[in-house]
């Protein structure tokens, strides 16, 4: 039986293949391993390419040049909180230098909210 949030996460690599991504930089985190797996499986594939940081600031300039490199949108993925945060930078330089940039965060589930669950 799958669970639905990986089907979720498979959707989600469907869909940015079909929007023209052909690059993934993922920051690994508990909140998005089924994003992590999804994406793992899509660049075994050969669907996509995932590049794997631990930084998220770095990640996010990953992806510009990758963008600029390829003239194709790039995502980055991390999990929530204060890992968004840290790719501030980038997308602001990305915003002003018009790079298509595609951030994709994993929150907390809806009932984690407000209960101070870490990231």
């Amino acid at each position: 039986m799958v669970n639905p949030s990986t089907t979720q996460a498979r959707v989600v690599v469907d869909e940015l293949i079909r929007g023209g991504v052909r690059d993934v930089v993922l920051c690994p985190g508990s909140r998005n391993a089924p994003l992590a797996f999804a994406l793992h499986d899509a660049d075994r594939a050969g669907r996509l390419r995932l590049h794997v940081r631990i930084d998220e600031r770095t990640a996010g300039f990953l992806a510009i040049g990758l963008a600029l490199a390829e003239r194709a949108p790039v995502c980055v993925a991390m999990t929530s909180g204060t890992a968004v945060a840290n790719l501030g930078p980038a997308v602001v330089e990305a915003n002003y230098a018009r790079v298509p940039l595609i951030v994709l965060s994993a929150n907390r589930p809806y009932e984690l909210l407000g209960t101070g669950a870490n990231q």
